[in-house]
């Protein structure tokens, strides 16, 4: 897979049917199987909140592009105070650095856009690739959160975290 075929554009309404396409995939969710998709009203809220974050804070979430096709969605997406980093690609674009590459340009822009507030990133230990993937983009592991009732959730970040907002972070799940 070449990197000049990959672009990233806001996400819009327009995308539901390819987002849900991905969204909707269980061996997208392999790592977190009760995630599924299963109602396209989802991928529908999704955008939504998308183009909201984009019309209020000049920064959401981008439809990630191969070759014009949408293949996932990725960025920040803000949430009062800080940016959340996430990315959620078809396992067909896997393994080729495309996710990298858009948690990088994500960082970069929550960065510009509002340097103050922190970005964070939260994966499942059972993920690895994940977790890895935030600390290319140049974020690094600030919080272990056992869970009784399944696998640890990782939490990575640009800067440390003040109590409060771990806090707050953690109590997400």
């Amino acid at each position: 897979m070449n990197p000049s075929d990959w672009g990233l554009r806001p996400l819009v309404l327009d995308d539901v049917d390819a987002v849900h396409a991905v969204y909707s995939d269980p061996e997208t969710w392999r790592h977190f199987p009760e995630g599924v998709f299963v109602e396209r009203e989802r991928s529908v809220a999704l955008a939504e909140r998308a183009e909201r974050d984009w019309r209020e804070s000049g920064l959401g979430e981008w439809a990630v592009t191969v070759r014009g096709d949408v293949v996932g969605t990725g960025g920040v997406s803000p949430r009062g105070g800080w940016w959340n980093l996430g990315f959620r690609l078809a396992p067909s674009v896997w393994g080729h650095g495309l996710g990298t590459w858009v948690a990088s340009v994500a960082l970069g822009a929550a960065q510009r856009t509002q340097p103050d507030w922190p970005v964070v990133a939260r994966s499942m230990e059972t993920n690895p690739a994940s977790g890895r993937v935030s600390e290319q983009a140049g974020l690094e592991r600030v919080h272990v959160e056992p869970w009784a009732d399944g696998p640890a959730r990782i939490i990575h970040a640009d800067r440390p975290l003040d109590r409060r907002l771990l806090a707050e972070i953690v109590a997400l799940g």
